[in-house]
Formats: C-alpha cells, structure tokens, sequence
C-alpha cells in the first residue's frame, strides 16, 4: 500500500509517536503496544532506526506480556478449584456452580 505524500509522517513524528506508545505500554497496557506495531506498517520501508528500536522492544513487550497473562490464567483457572478458599479470595467475581 502507497502512503500519499500529503500523509506521511516525518522522522521527528515517528519518533515522538512511537516512543510515546511505548511508554504507555508500561502501564500494563500491553495492547498500546501492538497497536504501536501496527500503526508503522504502512511506513515500515521508511522507518528510521530509533523507530524500529521502539517497535521492535514494542512487539517484544506485547509478546512477553501476553505469554505471561495467558500462563497466568492457564494456571488460575485449571487450578481456582483445588485451591479452595485461596482460588476464591483472588477472584473477582466467583462462578456459580
């Protein structure tokens, strides 16, 4: 896909943009910073060096995080019910049944 002239960004944007992203991303939000990934994909061919460094460390983040949190949840909820009183008292909301 061809980036009209009139919308592309320049390197000082890019670079204000994307660090901005990846600072939000530490506040647990670790979507911003797939949504950071995926915002440059139409500059990809035109990405400075300090832009790819907040995307790559961005893509890392968002994978780190998530192998974390799916772990996390593989093991809360395979193991909520053998835990017994500690399983409920970490829940937010405890399912009937």
């Amino acid at each position: 896909m061809l980036i009209p002239e009139d919308d592309k960004l320049d390197d000082e944007k890019m670079i204000n943009i994307a660090r901005k992203l990846w600072f939000i991303g530490f506040f647990f939000l670790p979507w911003v910073w797939l949504i950071n990934v995926l915002y440059f994909i139409p500059y990809r061919n035109s990405l400075n060096d300090k832009v790819k460094w907040y995307l790559k460390f961005s893509l890392i983040g968002f994978l780190g995080y998530s192998t974390i949190f799916m772990g996390w949840m593989g093991i809360y909820l395979v193991n909520r019910n053998k835990w017994g009183a500690f399983g409920d008292d970490i829940s937010i909301t405890i399912p009937f049944g």
